[in-house]
C-alpha cells in the first residue's frame, strides 16, 4: 500500500467541513431561538400596546361622560333657578333631567369599573376608591369588597334540578294535607 501525502490534507478538509456544518447548526439553533424570543417580545409588546390603547379610549369616554354630567347638572340647576324665580313648576323637565343624569352616572360607573379592571383594581361599592385586585377590604373606608367570580358559578344539572323541584312540590303537597 502506497502512502499518499495528500490523505492527511483530505482528512483535515473533511474535519473542517464537519466543524463548519456543526457551527452552522448551532448558529441556526441560536438564530431560531433568537427569532422565537423576538417574536414573543413583539407579541407581548403588541398586547400591552392594545391594552394601553383600550385604556386610553376608556379614559376618553370617561372624560366625555364627566363633561356631559357636568352639563346636565348645570341645566338642572338653571331650570330649578328659573322655575323658582318665575314661580312656575315643571316637574316633567326636572324628572327628565334627573333621569338623564342617572343614565350618564350609570354609564360613567360602568366605564370606571372597566378602567379599574384593566388596571387590575377593584372599586369600592361604598366610596368608589380604587383598591388592589386581591383586596378584601377597602383601603379608604374599610368596607368589605365583593369578590366577583367569573365563569366559576356552579353548574346545575337540569335533570337533577327538575327532580329536586318535583320532590319539593310533593313535600309541599304532603305538608298541606
Amino acid at each position: 500500500m502506497a502512502y499518499n501525502g495528500d490523505t492527511g490534507g483530505e482528512a483535515l478538509r473533511v474535519i473542517h467541513m464537519i466543524a463548519t456544518v456543526l457551527e452552522r447548526t448551532d448558529t441556526m439553533g441560536i438564530f431560531e431561538d433568537l427569532m422565537a424570543g423576538a417574536k414573543n417580545v413583539v407579541d407581548y409588546a403588541g398586547k400591552k400596546t392594545d391594552d394601553v390603547v383600550e385604556l386610553s379610549k376608556l379614559k376618553y369616554q370617561s372624560s366625555q361622560l364627566s363633561n356631559e354630567l357636568r352639563s346636565l347638572y348645570e341645566k338642572l340647576g338653571s331650570a330649578v333657578y328659573s322655575m323658582m324665580k318665575s314661580e312656575y313648576d315643571n316637574k316633567e323637565l326636572i324628572d327628565s333631567l334627573a333621569s338623564e343624569i342617572e343614565e350618564v352616572k350609570n354609564a360613567l360607573q360602568e366605564i370606571s369599573e372597566k378602567i379599574a379592571e384593566k388596571k387590575e383594581q377593584k372599586l369600592c361599592p361604598a366610596c368608589g376608591a380604587k383598591n388592589d385586585k386581591e383586596a378584601f377590604y377597602c383601603m379608604k373606608c374599610g368596607n368589605r369588597l365583593v369578590q366577583v367570580q367569573q365563569d366559576d358559578a356552579p353548574v346545575v344539572d337540569e335533570e337533577k334540578a327538575s327532580e329536586s323541584d318535583g320532590c319539593a312540590e310533593e313535600k309541599e303537597q304532603a305538608d298541606q294535607q
